[in-house]
């Protein structure tokens, strides 16, 4: 099974895409200073909960980067009354930002589509005009194992922290995952996943489905549940 499918079918009862709730995404309106006028990349941005949020409110213009078509279908179906915005289907790295264009360059979750968290870092920061934010959502490490073998461990909030402001951004405010955040995230994968595997027992898919979404569980109890955790950084690119 395509990995697109796959998350189709883990994240088919959510809106909220990653381990924080609607009111903590909230608090990025007043540390991404939203208002209209504003123009806004979001890149992995799923089904758009945020910008289809700010559109709901203000006048901005907006651009979602997904690969997912049925994220897309969901976010057009959802469309805001105010705010403009349009997604493209494709990899991120294909699509071509110009310099320093954005008012809000956000991605939440999904470092991953641009080859991880530094090139991630040196792609948004190019495409974001001086004094704009930088809105970076990706896993932390809480607390470090006394030994993680050949696991690769993510860098603790101090560290991503450094990374960020080394890479043209000065971080201004974060936004956290609790334990219970990421129960709930994880739990509706599982859930739904076991749910879709019982209601398609003969599709070509089952066990794929089911082997994946076991790993994923595993690998939560096993890391996540004690050592990692996820954290949105909010940061202003340096120039203005």
């Amino acid at each position: 099974m395509e990995s697109e499918d796959y998350w189709s079918i883990a994240e088919a009862d959510i809106e909220i895409q990653n381990p924080v709730t609607d009111r903590k995404l909230r608090l990025l309106d007043d540390y991404c200073d939203i208002r209209d006028g504003l123009r806004v990349l979001d890149i992995g941005c799923g089904k758009a909960w945020v910008m289809r949020q700010w559109g709901t409110r203000f006048a901005i213009e907006g651009i979602g980067l997904e690969t997912n078509r049925t994220f897309i279908d969901y976010a057009l179906a959802h469309a805001p009354a105010i705010g403009s915005l349009r997604y493209v289907r494709g990899p991120a790295q294909a699509f071509s930002a110009p310099p320093n264009s954005f008012d809000i360059v956000m991605c939440v979750g999904a470092t991953f589509a641009l080859g991880g968290l530094v090139p991630a870092l040196d792609w948004m920061v190019a495409g974001c005009r001086p004094g704009g934010s930088i809105v970076l959502g990706d896993m932390t490490l809480k607390h470090r194992p006394l030994s993680a073998g050949k696991e690769i461990l993510p860098h603790d909030a101090l560290d991503t922290i450094g990374i960020i402001e080394r890479h043209g951004a000065e971080v201004s405010a974060t936004i956290s995952a609790s334990d219970a955040d990421f129960e709930r995230y994880v739990s509706h994968h599982r859930h739904s996943t076991l749910r879709w595997a019982r209601e398609h027992p003969s599709h070509a898919a089952h066990a794929d489905v089911l082997k994946r979404s076991g790993a994923d569980w595993n690998y939560y109890l096993k890391w996540i549940r004690p050592y990692l955790g996820w954290t949105i950084f909010v940061g202003r690119k340096h120039g203005a």
